[in-house]
């Protein structure tokens, strides 16, 4: 067999190995619980906004509804599906970035892309980001799939904007994302004006085809969509009237993603790649990008990866061609600076058990499904774990701080309507006896602790969670 072959399966069998320890080992986030019960009301036919809160636009529940009513509401199914869909955009990147710049491009783009904590930590786990950036991954690969001196058409620069489109979809932070695809599709347009303009106007045409679906669940859900995707946010920042705009804006749609993606077409345009300044700054980005503190701000640099790997590849393929071993390894510590965050925090879930895992999230629905009947309603601080079991689960709570951050500046009847109950209207239901059992978790918020013990008896202690009965009378 080849031996670039070798080196290449060799490559994709690693980062294989890598997603699926992520699937298996990675410590559960509460966001995942909240995908996955959202996701899960969703294909039971609840229309979102309207039925339960949804702080997003519709297409990554979608994505995953969908894959639901295949496999039914499973962590590892979900998982496992985000990351074929890593692969995927690792494969197709691989395959333009070949056919523009050759192998040893396409080789060292894979590893940078596929490697990099950020791809490893955001697009595994069950949340909004693995259908988003795959989506841009796609419309980047789109973009690099030709010869060297060929143009982007108009069919072509209609499906960058549809794929940018369905980013959006999912994650309406990328919004900003839009205008830096448009000026991809500028970079590579014919020179001539009319033509550009045709191109650009092909990419904005395509972004629109996502408006349907956002137009049919405005309509479903009637002014709650407004509140879930826009008012809850502005809400959540508590921002003064003066700066209502201005915060909302930092929130959903930061700049940072076009800033880099439009940099990063920058530097694969021929004229600047020949100076090799911008290819090598992007490799740099994103060994150092792994090194970023904090993951709140680190999420909205996961889509540029997308486009900065294919621009890194081609730096090392520069380096390849004249010092061999220092271009492997670069890349080898990118990979390894990469892998290393996500690795240790799998490393550290298996070593300390008190963190909830994907075991824990199974054996607490095993034990609601041997304990619990069909009409009984569960309370937990992880909804997530009610939809593996497939009980109803008492409404609210499903965002933890940030519904209570944003249910207190909310009236009671507004509450009501959004699905978005605070710790004491919680605490009152659940006094009240709203569920018949409670999962009492390492994820409990410590204010609804005492009125667990108060009003609800243990029953069972299995794997870091309690179940419990509620104690009085219906």
């Amino acid at each position: 067999m080849d031996r670039r072959k070798i080196a290449a399966a060799a490559v994709l069998a690693v980062l294989a190995a890598l997603a699926v320890a992520q699937v298996w080992y990675r410590p559960v986030d509460r966001d995942e619980g909240f995908w996955l019960y959202t996701s899960w009301r969703f294909a039971e036919g609840n229309v979102p906004y309207r039925d339960f809160a949804l702080p997003h636009l519709p297409l990554a529940p979608l994505y995953y509804a969908g894959a639901i009513k295949i496999f039914g509401p499973s962590l590892y199914a979900l998982r496992a599906l985000n990351a074929a869909l890593l692969l995927a955009s690792a494969g197709a990147l691989g395959l333009a970035v070949r056919r523009r710049f050759g192998t040893p491009a396409s080789f060292f783009a894979v590893i940078f892309f596929a490697s990099s904590s950020l791809t490893l930590t955001w697009l595994v786990p069950v949340k909004s980001y693995a259908p988003a950036a795959a989506a841009l991954a796609f419309a980047v690969a789109v973009w690099l799939f030709r010869r060297e001196n060929e143009n982007i058409g108009v069919a072509r620069a209609a499906l960058i904007g549809v794929l940018v489109g369905a980013a959006t979809a999912a994650r309406l932070s990328l919004l900003a994302a839009v205008p830096a695809a448009a000026f991809g599709v500028w970079l590579a347009s014919p020179p001539r004006p009319g033509r550009r303009f045709a191109a650009v106007a092909a990419t904005c045409a395509g972004f629109l085809a996502a408006v349907p679906l956002i137009v049919y669940y405005r309509v479903a859900a009637g002014e709650a969509f407004i509140f879930n995707v826009w008012g809850a946010h502005e809400l959540f920042l508590g921002a003064p009237a003066g700066g209502r705009w201005a915060a909302a804006l930092s929130l959903l749609l930061p700049p940072d993603p076009a800033i880099l993606i439009a940099a990063a077409f920058l530097a694969l345009r021929p004229g600047y790649r020949r100076a090799l300044a911008f290819p090598l700054a992007a490799g740099v980005l994103i060994i150092l990008a792994n090194f970023a503190p904090g993951s709140t701000q680190r999420q909205y640099f996961v889509p540029a990866v997308a486009a900065f790997a294919p621009a890194a590849g081609v730096g090392a393929a520069w380096l390849w061609e004249r010092k061999k071993g220092l271009a492997v390894g670069v890349v080898a510590a990118a990979a390894l600076l990469g892998s290393a965050r996500p690795a240790a925090k799998v490393a550290f879930d298996r070593a300390h058990k008190e963190l909830v895992g994907p075991a824990e999230v199974y054996a607490a629905a095993a034990l609601l499904a041997e304990r619990t009947g069909p009409g009984e309603v569960i309370y937990t601080g992880w909804p997530g774990y009610a939809a593996l079991a497939r009980r109803r689960v008492m409404p609210g709570w499903e965002l933890g701080y940030f519904t209570d951050r944003v249910g207190e500046r909310l009236s009671a009847a507004e509450r009501r309507r959004y699905h978005l109950m605070t710790y004491e209207e919680t605490a009152d239901a659940l006094a009240a006896g709203a569920a018949t059992f409670a999962l009492d978790g390492l994820d409990t918020p410590a204010e609804l602790a005492p009125t667990l013990a108060k009003y609800f008896g243990k029953i069972e202690r299995r794997r870091g969670v309690t179940l419990r009965r509620y104690k009085g009378t219906k």
